[in-house]
């Protein structure tokens, strides 16, 4: 299954059938939306099948009822020539057809997801409210797509996140919000940038009535580059966070745990003849393990504020692409 990217906001229902559609099934982003009631191509197409099965089905039965009915007509007649036909010629022929006839050809993951008759197919109804990035994303975008999941990966892999010591309801509410803000951008921006060639091929761009249109144009491109890569960079520095709050912690535990050891090799020294205050000169303090522990604390703090400073988009900001 292709990766896609749906709006949070999405039914549930249709975004689990859009996560299960095949390529085929999807319409690109960049696509017009097919006027509802037109037959398509993908309609013909089952039409075609439809016909298919119901002719194989017939023959299936035809080639069946040749096939008995040589057969006794062989066995009364005594005349083997009937039997051997029906047997390597029309029984098989029925064997094929019924197979053709009566298997399901719908793609994996369809047979569970058919509609009642009247319901919209929802890679239509939802059309631009997803994004699939290998069909979508120019090369530039597929790149940045890329780190921004990498990075909303990392979050929620992270052990902070997993043990809760880092707001996970609210990372959970946030988190899809903004990769669909990131991915819906950059969807927006591939459209435009893999039209643009062929609308300025053999076209001098210096030409000033062209630069009067495509100037604007361009800023608004860096302008809408500059706005994903601080989307991008926030993602990047609440992982970098997390990650560090985890090697934090991870400090912190191997530390306590060496200094629980302390006892065995005291007991050691002691049958050594040594002091037990020998392990003192590269041992931690108390003060030296709770500074350890208050840099972890600290470390997760820094990593819930970032995690904050990821907010959810109101509808207003949305609409207004914001």
């Amino acid at each position: 299954m292709p990766e896609i990217v749906t709006d949070p906001d999405v039914p549930g229902p249709a975004r689990r059938e859009l996560e299960q559609a095949p390529m085929t099934a999807l319409i690109a982003f960049a696509d017009p939306v097919p006027q509802p009631g037109v037959p398509g191509n993908q309609v013909a197409k089952q039409d075609a099948s439809t016909q298919t099965r119901a002719a194989a089905r017939f023959t299936a039965g035809g080639s069946l009822v040749l096939a008995v009915l040589l057969c006794c007509i062989g066995l009364i007649a005594r005349q083997p020539g009937l039997v051997l036909m029906a047997m390597f010629i029309w029984l098989p022929v029925a064997v094929v057809a019924a197979l053709i006839g009566f298997h399901d050809h719908d793609e994996p993951g369809q047979q569970s997801l058919r509609r009642r008759r009247g319901e919209p197919d929802p890679a239509l109804a939802y059309h631009r409210r997803y994004v699939v990035p290998e069909l979508d994303l120019h090369d530039a975008g597929l790149a940045r797509w890329r780190r921004a999941r990498d990075a909303a990966k990392s979050i929620q892999a992270a052990e902070a996140v997993r043990l809760g010591l880092i707001d996970t309801v609210e990372i959970a509410a946030v988190l899809p919000y903004h990769l669909w803000d990131i991915v819906e951008r950059l969807a927006l921006m591939s459209a435009t940038e893999r039209r643009l060639p062929a609308i300025l091929q053999g076209v001098d761009t210096n030409d000033s009535d062209i630069q009067a249109v495509l100037g604007p144009q361009r800023r608004v491109h860096d302008l809408a580059v500059a706005d994903v890569e601080q989307r991008i960079g926030r993602l990047e520095e609440f992982a970098a966070l997390a990650a560090k709050a985890d090697a934090a912690r991870r400090r912190k535990r191997a530390i306590a745990e060496l200094a629980d050891l302390n006892p065995d090799y005291e007991e050691l020294l002691i049958r050594l003849g040594e002091t037990g205050n020998a392990l003192t000169v590269t041992g931690h303090s108390g003060d030296e393990l709770r500074a350890v522990a208050a840099e972890a604390d600290d470390a997760v703090r820094l990593a819930n504020e970032a995690g904050r400073a990821l907010v959810i988009p109101s509808a207003a900001s949305r609409e207004a692409g914001i």
